[in-house]
């Protein structure tokens, strides 16, 4: 699933997301609600439910929750641990960042925490009631900006996105992974996966691309070359994103589509990933 634009409408919430890492769930039918007009997402956007597992649970319609966002303490530090068929680095005690100072935000019973000068913004959303308080909507795009403003990640309490038509085929490697901490519906870890595209549709197109995202702990161990979404289970009755944007690579002065491994590397060296990572690892259940 390349990070294609993602649309999605009323009212059944679907973004045909760009293909990074990404996506299967074909034909998977996805419950009313609104979320973000289209904007650029990862290579390995979106999932509805746990796709990638049998037992997965699907978006709902149970009450949304209020939001808040506040000065708050620091999470703990997280710890790390090798979860990649192929490559893998552990962070160490010298990457950890201090979310002292942080502040916390909160939508449908899932909160985290950001950097004092970022601003956790409702995506616009043509389709939706304009009156309507955007917490109020499970399916909402939450995009993550700096203190420059640009979106270098996105969220959603609850998935609302498709992603029909993918046709490459990944090699991927898993550069990093950061078991979360969080007590959510199953286990979730911070991956940041490096992938080669080979795009199906295009016989000379080759991509390089990298992904930083709160994955799934069991969906990240069968990501294969085959389309996969990104996703993690917050909660029963929630399918959750948290991923990085190509905005985020291209910030660091990198291109988007061609992230070699040793780009890679610069990138995992960088304050900017250490400062996201650490957003990532702070998710919790509650406010």
């Amino acid at each position: 699933m390349k990070p294609d634009s993602i649309t999605q409408t009323r009212p059944t919430p679907r973004a045909v997301a760009r293909v990074l890492a990404s996506a299967s769930l074909l034909g998977m039918v996805l419950l009313a609600g609104c979320s973000g007009a289209g904007t650029e997402g990862p290579l390995d956007t979106g999932t509805v439910g746990p796709p990638l597992d049998p037992n997965a649970q699907s978006p709902s319609t149970a009450p949304a929750g209020s939001a808040s966002a506040s000065t708050s303490e620091s999470a703990p530090a997280a710890s790390s641990e090798t979860a990649s068929e192929k490559t893998s680095a552990s962070p160490t005690a010298a990457d950890e960042i201090d979310i002292s100072g942080w502040k916390t935000f909160s939508t449908q019973g899932i909160s985290f925490k950001h950097p004092a000068d970022w601003a956790i913004e409702a995506d616009e959303c043509d389709d939706c009631n304009s009156s309507a308080d955007p917490h109020d909507d499970r399916y909402t795009k939450w995009d993550i900006k700096d203190s420059s403003g640009t979106e270098i990640a996105e969220f959603r309490a609850d998935s609302a996105i498709d992603t029909d038509g993918d046709t490459g085929v990944y090699d991927r490697t898993v550069l990093e992974s950061t078991p979360s901490k969080a007590q959510l519906f199953a286990p979730a870890e911070v991956v940041f996966e490096h992938l080669v595209v080979d795009d199906a549709d295009d016989d000379d197109e080759q991509e390089q691309r990298v992904l930083l995202m709160l994955n799934d702990t069991a969906a990240t161990k069968k990501r294969d070359e085959k389309p996969a979404l990104s996703y993690f289970s917050s909660a029963k009755d929630l399918s959750s994103q948290m991923f990085s944007t190509d905005d985020f690579v291209d910030d660091l002065g990198f291109d988007e589509d061609h992230v070699s491994k040793e780009d890679a590397a610069k990138i995992m060296a960088s304050e900017d990933y250490r400062r996201l990572r650490a957003v990532m690892l702070s998710v919790r259940l509650g406010t």
